[in-house]
């Protein structure tokens, strides 16, 4: 997802690193074209990058798809997402460095005692920056319930996916930390909304 000029500038760094070391066809949702990319135009009638992500499953060309935000550096080879998919997995994804006490932190504190109440206990916080997805009937049900769950307070979409998967859950397979924040794929954690993209240096801000 790339709206903007540096979500499009850190989306086209982001695609070359992946490229080095995969040679995998990339899509970019965007309000133009991304030179070197498959262009998804959205028409839907929400806007930006996270209500396009909350309707990947229905965007995506692919039956097997991994998502990237724009602020990643992927280093490695990502095949391993997709073999898992291929050993009968819906999702693959990374838990959050944010557990315990700071789990939901981000979240209006609203949304997230509803959240936890519904949970009837702490969820695992899970980092949706990064995850592999396969397009079947259970991931369909997942991504139509977490769009309804983020109607509810529309602002960030983490605690709105705990609600939907805990009504609608999938086959989830969980990679360790340097899959997503690590040195396998680095997330510079809101390197769109307040870095510019020539400072290369680690980012200091806390992940969501």
């Amino acid at each position: 997802m790339a709206y903007g000029d540096r979500s499009r500038d850190e989306a086209g760094v982001s695609i070359g690193i992946l490229r080095e070391r995969n040679d995998l066809p990339v899509a970019v949702i965007s309000s133009e074209p991304l030179a070197g990319t498959r262009h998804i135009e959205w028409h839907g009638p929400g806007k930006g990058a996270r209500w396009a992500k909350l309707n990947l499953n229905n965007l995506t060309p692919w039956d097997y798809t991994l998502y990237l935000d724009a602020d990643t550096r992927p280093r490695v080879d990502v095949s391993v997402g997709f073999d898992i998919l291929d050993d009968g997995w819906d999702m693959v994804m990374v838990p959050s460095a944010s557990q315990g006490r700071d789990l939901l932190w981000h979240i209006g504190e609203e949304e997230r005692a509803t959240t936890f109440d519904e949970w009837g206990h702490l969820p695992l916080q899970l980092q949706a920056g990064v995850f592999w997805l396969k397009k079947n009937e259970r991931t369909q049900r997942l991504f139509g319930a977490w769009r309804t769950e983020w109607r509810r307070w529309a602002d960030q979409d983490q605690a709105a996916f705990l609600r939907a998967l805990r009504r609608c859950p999938v086959r989830m397979w969980f990679l360790g930390r340097p899959w997503n924040g690590g040195p396998l794929i680095r997330h510079l954690f809101g390197r769109t909304r307040s870095q510019a993209i020539a400072n290369e240096s680690p980012s200091d801000h806390q992940e969501l």
